[in-house]
């Protein structure tokens, strides 16, 4: 048994969009899927308590399944 932990778990890293020219890219934080899921959607980032606008979304590295997705995702979240 080694005493060395396991590979870090990474989440999401999610930006807000700016809704007007001239607002900057604000950094929202790093999220986790829900359990079961391999992705984050807007109803995900809505329920986290995200407001409505766009936000850009960064998968983490080396996911098996990154493949299926695009690295960088636009997420959408209706007024």
């Amino acid at each position: 048994m080694s005493d060395e932990p396991g590979p870090k778990r990474q989440g999401y890293k999610v930006w807000r969009n700016p809704t007007q020219p001239g607002e900057p890219v604000k950094y929202m934080g790093e999220f986790f899927p829900p359990a079961g899921q391999c992705h984050i959607l807007g109803c995900d980032l809505k329920q986290l308590g995200f407001g409505p606008g766009e936000y850009t979304v960064l998968a983490p590295p080396g996911r098996p399944y990154a493949g299926l997705f695009s690295k960088w995702r636009k997420v959408v979240i209706p007024n």
